[in-house]
């Protein structure tokens, strides 16, 4: 699926490069044009010097920057690079940060961001290197632009990524790095990873780091402890998504709020965006700085159709949302669900998130054994003059699993799969705020699948609601709303 709509709004590749154009003003990329049977004109993507010279091209064409692209050195996509600096143009701006210095951290042979920021937006641009080679080329092309007021390329021997090379005279705007994606020491997941679309370009210092990419960025997290607000505010490119919910994770445990992220789409890649703070909230607050997240398109229109929902009062036996949270999980396990508990990348919401899978309707059959019961206790006084308990079952009729479980499909597909959610939010699906948000939680459940469907959704919701026994609390929230309206 081509992700070209979620790019950034004014990236200005959303509209795809005219290569008949280009071709025409550019004899050197027109030798990388072939025009097949149909008169229709091709450009070979899988090419790794057809890649370097779309690059060279594009950024004459479109930035007035004239850079040379060494061997075997990374080729910079461009609507990739755009995304990234669009999302910090609309950090700045949502920070109010002025007077603009940022930082970065490993900028290649090309030095492409510093380069188009300094172009675009004239901020002033610090860029680091551990390849000799790579600095040589990248200090070349920031002279050949006539960029050397405005960048400096710094050598780093790479034992520190950030504390080098800040000091304690400046403040610095932001920082922003796309680090290389692959473990040292498993460098063949280069071959098996690389994208399948295009050519792969770029070295093994590149593509590989010690630790791979979350270790990378972990190390910026640490330092950018010691340095605190230095630098504004940190941001870094990921490039696998079970590395952005590791960071988040990472962020939080030490209890840095201030933080946001963001996709970064294009044809039909996506990678993804970080950015944390330890400036206070009150000066700037990135978790509502602007943000692209696909699956909030995805699911707009489906959200409300799938998702049931409560709320929970924090009263009696459930005084805080652990209490709640513990005796959720007693009961989940008594009815033999499977649940995996997930994280969730949602800067609004401060709970619990977990998938729920079962194979069948256990607590509307926990429901039916009570009445069961009660009908048998009954039936026995009634019947207290009969002497043989094998005379008592002959003539109580006992409905037995399998008669209950006669209606399932003879299959394995799960009965019920769902993601339920439990804690404070500060948005509503439905647009609907709590009296007091203070002494009550809210538990979402959003259906996946299963071939009991929305119904088995909605028994599961009223059993939870029975055990927490919140009915009449329910109906009175009901009432106050609909007395407020």
């Amino acid at each position: 699926m081509s992700l070209r709509k979620f790019m950034h709004p004014r990236n200005k590749y959303k509209i795809p490069p005219n290569f008949k154009d280009l071709a025409a003003l550019y004899p050197e990329f027109k030798q990388h044009i072939i025009t097949d049977l149909t008169g229709k004109l091709r450009f070979n993507f899988k090419n790794e010097e057809s890649l370097r010279v779309l690059a060279k091209t594009l950024l004459k064409h479109d930035f007035n920057l004239e850079v040379e692209i060494p061997l075997e050195k990374l080729v910079p996509a461009l609507p990739l690079r755009l995304n990234y600096i669009l999302w910090i143009e609309d950090l700045m701006k949502h920070a109010k940060i002025n007077n603009i210095t940022g930082i970065d951290i490993g900028t290649g042979a090309v030095c492409i961001y510093p380069l188009l920021c300094a172009r675009i937006n004239g901020w002033k641009m610090i860029a680091t290197e551990i390849d000799s080679s790579s600095v040589t080329s990248a200090m070349e092309n920031v002279r050949n632009n006539c960029l050397d007021q405005l960048i400096n390329v710094i050598s780093v021997n790479g034992e520190y990524i950030l504390k080098d090379i800040v000091t304690d005279e400046c403040t610095y705007s932001f920082t922003m790095c796309n680090p290389p994606f692959f473990n040292l020491d498993k460098s063949d997941e280069i071959e098996k990873k690389s994208p399948p679309r295009n050519a792969q370009t770029g070295n093994k210092i590149e593509l590989t780091v010690d630790g791979g990419e979350y270790s990378f960025v972990n190390k910026i997290i640490d330092e950018s402890i010691e340095l605190g607000d230095k630098i504004q505010i940190y941001t870094s490119m990921i490039g696998l998504k079970n590395n952005l919910s590791k960071c988040l994770c990472e962020l939080k445990q030490r209890n840095i709020e201030n933080l946001t992220w963001t996709e970064f789409c294009q044809g039909h890649t996506k990678r993804w965006g970080l950015a944390w703070s330890f400036v206070s909230k009150n000066q700037f607050d990135l978790t509502t700085a602007p943000v692209i997240r696909t699956k909030t398109y995805s699911n707009k229109n489906n959200l409300k159709k799938n998702v049931t929902e409560f709320i929970v009062p924090l009263m009696g036996k459930f005084p805080t949302i652990d209490h709640a949270i513990a005796q959720l999980k007693l009961w989940i396990h008594e009815l033999k669900i499977d649940i995996k508990e997930l994280t969730l990348l949602n800067d609004e919401f401060d709970g619990w998130t977990f998938e729920l899978s079962c194979n069948e309707d256990t607590w509307s059959h926990a429901r039916r054994k009570r009445r069961m019961l009660m009908q048998r206790d009954q039936s026995t006084i009634k019947k207290i003059c009969i002497e043989s308990d094998t005379e008592l079952k002959q003539e109580i009729p006992c409905r037995t699993s399998s008669s209950v479980d006669s209606h399932l499909p003879n299959n394995k597909k799960p009965y019920l799969v769902l993601n339920l959610a439990i804690g404070k939010l500060n948005i509503d699906v439905n647009n609907s705020k709590s009296t007091d948000a203070n002494e009550e939680i809210k538990i979402y459940m959003i259906y996946q699948s299963g071939y009991g469907g929305k119904n088995a959704l909605e028994t599961f919701k009223q059993y939870l609601i029975n055990k927490f026994d919140i009915r009449e609390y329910i109906q009175q929230h009901k009432k106050q709303n609909a007395i407020k309206l």
